[in-house]
């Protein structure tokens, strides 16, 4: 198969190595990424930001501070869809405020036949999660907690992933979405501590056993779009580990 409608995934890191690796999406997201930002501060832990390009464009301050905070910096995409050119105009909107490019990307509603027809795509380090907070559509704090902490799957190198934004126009409800995840943060983190996990962001992250994407559909058809469900166990992280190392030669990990 043409290698260009192949793509590899990571979903967890090394099970060995009692590390967390907490993601959020879809900022930056003034106040509420702010507010995510003391959360780790106050606990010590880092953490990876998958951001839109849009919103970098809206709100740089926010991006500059989650750098500041020794955070990395993601793509997720510019407008949260399908577009083609869509990482690519995310990669111009974020680095032209970051200064770095960036190392990481993680799909748009995990969809990755829409990342096979993106140049960046195959030169960045795909991530999933393997813990989902279901914060987007949970709107008790509680319900947040122990859809994290009662996980059965959660375990030294999970990655869980939050939202502290939202890919919506509607300032309400952009503002509004992240509130209860934000609610339920500090007791996430407090238990995740308590266990005895570091809460590390993916360039202090040793990601294991990827996974690969094969397409075989017009990925310009967002009708076509192949999802996590259709990947299996890559045997090989090679070209992962060569952006992973050529990035960290350069002092540009985790832009």
């Amino acid at each position: 198969m043409d290698d260009a409608l192949e793509l590899r995934y990571y979903g967890h890191g090394n099970r060995n190595a009692r590390k967390i690796a907490l993601t959020f999406d879809d900022g930056p997201n003034p106040p509420r990424t702010e507010e995510v930002l003391r959360i780790l501060a106050d606990a010590g832990a880092h953490a990876t930001f998958f951001v839109l390009g849009k919103w970098a464009d809206r709100w740089p301050r926010t991006l500059e501070r989650i750098r500041a905070g020794g955070h990395v910096v993601g793509n997720h995409g510019y407008a949260h869809g399908f577009h083609l050119s869509d990482y690519e105009r995310a990669e111009a909107a974020i680095s032209h405020v970051t200064g770095v490019p960036t190392t990481f990307l993680r799909a748009a509603f995990y969809q990755y036949g829409a990342c096979v027809a993106s140049p960046l795509a195959h030169s960045r380090v795909l991530i999933d999660q393997d813990i989902a907070s279901d914060d987007w559509q949970l709107s008790d704090p509680d319900d947040i907690c122990r859809a994290v902490l009662q996980n059965p799957h959660l375990t030294a190198g999970s990655i869980i992933g939050f939202h502290d934004g939202a890919e919506l126009d509607d300032d309400a409800q952009r503002v509004s979405r992240p509130a209860a995840m934000i609610e339920a943060l500090p007791r996430i983190v407090a238990g995740l501590q308590s266990r005895g996990f570091e809460l590390v962001g993916l360039d202090n992250f040793e990601l294991d056993t990827p996974f690969v994407w094969r397409g075989g559909r017009d990925p310009s058809d967002p009708q076509a779009l192949g999802t996590k469900a259709d990947a299996e166990p890559s045997p090989s992280a090679s070209h992962d580990q060569d952006v992973y190392q050529v990035h960290k030669r350069r002092g540009i990990l985790g832009a």
